[in-house]
């Protein structure tokens, strides 16, 4: 493009001064034609960058890909394997022990030899009372599967929704950039009519270079947040679209806090119960087991062949003068006690939170269907009519701007109101799982989760059985 074609009209020519002329064409050359080649500047593929084509990934398919990659981690196996195995190491019997003794070595002495055998009986439920115990630990075990998978649909959502909402805050600053290089080209036009000054003319131009550079900011976010999410699934690519199932997450106001078990109510009663079978194994041990002992004892007498054989059986008795137990047991009903009171706080905690975010949620909701349904339409009507008004000469490049910056101002902070409900949703649904938000907002969610998981199976009771 050559640089004249830039040049305004309002440059005036004095024919008694060719050189004056000259000068204006050069300067006029140097002071208009680089902005507005700044200007024209637009990305081929912007338009491309915010199409949804029918290979779009729903929030199903993306946390099909995830619990596909989650699966290749064989620590729930492990788990399993580890909780079975202390099950069947606590129904183990003791061994048995065995004594050989004699008496009198040399031959004109009198000899004794005696073979025994002894067995520690379990006569009050012992081993029963430890099988038990570690049949609780089984059962945590599926608890927490059933809490990492209920984490992991919640982290998936929640990287699902950032991509959505900066895919929408994408697609709402490339309409505030089309917006303002359909504002800047009426401006040149004016500007080169000579109805507008340089300064309002550099104004606009100001202004759609910082609606570039907003663009380029919302393009890098939204393939930070694909990248993100890819790597929930084992990869790190960013061509790939996300279906905007809004309806789908946006929760209703009559959703039941009931609907779904509350899984740290049931942590807790896993936890009650487990201290209640430890004070049974330790009210077991406490009880005094005896210990049977059955022999042959063969005797014989100085300067005698012949040996006598005897049966000999014993019972042993230990004495408990001391309980050994009992700190331990006022230990454990304290405990107990205290856990009790957390279940019944932590339920009326909760419970006020959830009304607070449903009410929360209501209110966005409201927000946000007024600002799609009404204000929004109505501020693109306003501006639509102000560029045109402007292209006549009624209206100021001022109130252009000033309308335009509006609609965006309107446009974001609608898509702001679904980021909140967005996070709002995901706090209700956490809560009402029983599950920390925190644990699957943050941006390291699932290796936080991982890490959990190791140490969960690195801590598991391989089991006590009887020696």
């Amino acid at each position: 493009m050559s640089i004249f074609l830039s040049l305004p009209r309002v440059l005036r020519v004095d024919t008694h001064g060719a050189s004056l002329m000259l000068g204006g064409i050069l300067l006029g050359a140097l002071w208009v034609s680089p902005p507005l080649y700044a200007a024209q500047y637009t990305s081929p593929d912007h338009s491309k960058a915010v199409q949804t084509t029918s290979s779009a990934l729903h929030y199903a398919e993306i946390l099909a890909k995830v619990q596909r990659h989650q699966a290749h981690i064989p620590m729930w196996e492990a788990q399993q394997k580890i909780a079975h195995a202390a099950v069947r190491q606590s129904q183990l019997w003791s061994n048995p022990n065995v004594t050989v003794q004699q008496t009198g070595f040399q031959s004109g002495d009198d000899q004794e030899l005696e073979f025994g055998i002894s067995q520690k009986l379990d006569l009050f439920g012992e081993r029963r009372a430890a099988t038990r115990l570690a049949q609780i630990q089984v059962q945590q075990v599926n608890h927490r599967q059933m809490l990492f998978d209920a984490q992991l649909k919640l982290i998936v959502k929640a990287a699902y929704a950032e991509v959505v909402v900066a895919d929408q805050q994408h697609a709402i600053l490339l309409k505030q950039l089309s917006s303002s290089q359909k504002i800047l080209d009426a401006a040149r036009l004016r500007y080169k009519a000579g109805s507008i000054a340089q300064v309002d003319f550099d104004r606009s131009l100001m202004n759609h270079v910082e609606n570039q550079r907003a663009f380029q900011e919302s393009e890098l976010g939204l393939n930070l947040a694909k990248q993100k999410m890819a790597a929930l699934w084992g990869e790190s690519i960013t061509n790939y679209q996300v279906a905007d199932d809004t309806a789908a997450i946006w929760p209703a106001t009559s959703t039941s806090f009931d609907a779904k078990p509350n899984l740290y109510t049931r942590a807790m009663q896993l936890q009650a119960e487990q201290q209640r079978l430890e004070i049974d194994y330790l009210k077991a041990q406490r009880r005094p087991n005896p210990t049977v002992t059955l022999g042959v004892v063969q005797s014989k007498q100085a300067g005698m062949s012949g040996r006598d054989n005897q049966i000999r059986a014993a019972v042993e008795i230990p004495l408990n003068l001391i309980d050994r137990q009992q700190y331990a047991l006022q230990g454990y009903a304290t405990k107990q006690q205290l856990l009790d009171q957390q279940q019944r706080f932590y339920a009326q905690q909760n419970l006020n939170q959830l009304k607070r975010l449903q009410t929360e949620l209501t209110g966005l909701n409201t927000q946000y269907k007024l600002m799609q349904k009404q204000q929004i339409p109505l501020s693109v009507e306003v501006l639509d009519k102000m560029l045109l008004g402007f292209q006549a000469g009624k209206f100021s490049i001022t109130d252009v701007q000033q309308a335009a910056l509006q609609l965006h101002e309107q446009q974001l902070k609608k898509n702001q109101l679904l980021k909140q409900a967005w996070q709002s949703t995901l706090q209700l649904e956490a809560r009402t799982l029983g599950i920390s938000p925190d644990t699957i907002m943050s941006a390291d969610a699932l290796e936080q989760l991982q890490y959990t998981l190791w140490q969960d199976t690195q801590s598991l009771n391989t089991g006590n059985g009887a020696n």
